[in-house]
């Protein structure tokens, strides 16, 4: 079957892109780039849009940043199409955009804090430690055992104790926190391989915190070596209770004993916690 030829209007064959007699084209191929329409099986969508665009935004300054150059050369050579508003547009985009990268160096750069005092002075403010030169550990600093940084007599009118065998080769201290509360009633240095009894403790629920550690610093109030902070799970559930024996009325208190070591039979558990939630007790 023929056609005839729109210009010519001679006959020809309906396949032809090109007519035979005047080589006009009849018919435009459209090619298809298939690479450009695929993408890998296990790509990710996500990082490829990211990508995409990221490099469209580089792609974008480099052109911006070339017409700049060109805007505010010797020679005075304008971009066509720009005008004053353009350019005021223009010069604010790109110290945005240099605003923008040097936010993500200093984000990047930025210096890992120091360690924090596990009893700050002020409730509400913590202090950093400064830098610690390295020592030999004959000169490490312990304080004597069973000195008391702080306590809270309101809940130190009872008759409840609590035992704390330190028998590791660090020193340690010792938060005992009530729980309602959420703060320290009694917070004690504890020597290694020595022993402590917080006493008079009110009935309540509490938790025991500990901090070990070498080489007090009292000037930040905190260990310079192998500082490591725990709590254990178990509450302690100081209670007081008279019953009668007898002619004679008699009281019940509770009385725990506690290692901060491992012991063969022990089932206390502790878990791992942070300086800052230490400290914040």
């Amino acid at each position: 079957m023929s056609k005839s030829c729109p210009f010519c209007k001679k006959e020809v064959n309906p396949n032809d892109a090109v007519c035979p007699h005047c080589t006009r084209v009849l018919r435009e191929k459209i090619s298809i780039n298939k690479a450009s329409y695929t993408q890998p099986i296990h790509q990710d969508t996500a990082k490829a849009k990211k990508n995409k665009s990221k490099n469209d935004f580089t792609s974008f300054l480099k052109s911006q940043t070339k017409k700049l150059k060109n805007l505010f050369s010797r020679n005075k050579t304008y971009v066509v199409g720009y005008n004053n508003r353009d350019k005021r547009k223009l010069f604010i985009l790109i110290v945005i955009a240099l605003l923008f990268f040097i936010g993500l160096y200093v984000k990047n750069n930025k210096p890992i804090p120091p360690p924090i005092s596990v009893i700050p002075s002020n409730q509400s403010e913590l202090k950093s430690i400064p830098e610690i030169p390295q020592k030999d550990p004959k000169d490490y600093i312990s304080l004597q055992n069973g000195t008391v940084f702080s306590k809270k007599s309101y809940y130190l009118n009872g008759l409840g104790e609590l035992q704390i065998k330190n028998g590791t080769n660090l020193d340690a201290i010792a938060k005992l926190v009530n729980t309602t509360v959420s703060k320290s009633i009694f917070t004690v240095y504890i020597k290694a391989n020595s022993t402590y009894t917080i006493k008079n403790v009110k009935d309540g629920n509490y938790k025991l915190f500990f901090n070990l550690g070498n080489d007090w610093n009292s000037q930040i109030k905190a260990f310079n070596v192998n500082s490591g902070y725990e709590v254990f799970e178990d509450l302690f559930d100081f209670t007081t209770r008279e019953y009668e024996e007898g002619d004679y009325i008699r009281t019940r208190y509770s009385k725990f004993e506690v290692t901060l070591n491992p012991v063969i039979g022990g089932q206390a558990k502790t878990d791992n916690i942070n300086a800052v939630e230490f400290a914040n007790y």
